[in-house]
């Protein structure tokens, strides 16, 4: 071990380290932060903590690696904010109940339909396109990162779909960890954290392994963690 390095930074991770700081340092940050959690026992709410860590690295890398998506991110927050400043402005009513007032004279219309003003329908439809549009499922965004890596697995299904089936399952453990449920970590599987980033990590060596030097030095390094 060399001086300076705690025992837990072993040669996998600090290559890993360099490879983030060469490539995405944000994400380096996230991934460096994530093992000093993991691996000090003691530190508070560090199962929430990491998977919000690894559930970014998750969505950032392909980007990363492939480029951005063409179309971009939505801003949903402002679209709908405009939508709800129309809503309001023609009186719609904000709680879900209908716009239509119902009496024994002008009951409930037979049809499922709701009249609403074609300004609101624009910019609903609007945000519905935008979504569409935009709008990336994490199978989709994984495909697109190992078609980066290697464009052979454009060409062959046989080949992509085991590796993006082992990506989502190394992270998907983190991704169900994410948000506070009321509970401690001891709770909520603490225990399985060390396990479940051991595992997250060599996924990552693998989508990462051809910005190492060669083959046998990959090797050694996989030698020398596992001795």
């Amino acid at each position: 071990m060399q001086p300076g390095y705690p025992d837990y930074w072993i040669p996998l991770r600090r290559e890993l380290r360099s490879w983030f700081a060469r490539n995405a340092n944000s994400l380096g940050e996230l991934y460096e932060g994530a093992v000093e959690m993991v691996f000090r026992d003691s530190f508070p709410g560090r199962v929430r903590f990491v998977s919000h860590a690894v559930r970014e690295i998750r969505n950032r890398l392909p980007d990363v690696i492939a480029g951005p998506r063409a179309g971009g991110r939505l801003d949903y927050t402002n679209q709908v904010n405009d939508i709800k400043t129309a809503w309001e402005k023609y009186g719609l009513p904000l709680d879900g109940s209908l716009p239509i007032k119902v009496t024994q004279v002008d009951p409930l219309p037979s049809s499922n339909d709701v009249p609403i003003p074609l300004k609101v329908y624009k910019k609903v439809a609007k945000l519905v396109s935008d979504h569409a549009r935009t709008h990336e499922t994490r199978r989709e965004a994984a495909e697109r990162l190992f078609q980066a890596i290697d464009p052979n697995n454009s060409a062959s299904e046989a080949t992509l779909r085991p590796r993006v089936d082992h990506w989502l399952k190394s992270t998907e453990w983190f991704v169900e960890h994410v948000h506070d449920r009321g509970v401690i970590d001891a709770e909520m599987g603490g225990e399985e954290l060390k396990e479940c980033f051991e595992i997250f990590e060599y996924a990552l060596l693998a989508i990462v392994g051809e910005f190492f030097k060669t083959v046998e030095e990959l090797d050694a390094i996989l030698e020398e963690t596992n001795s």
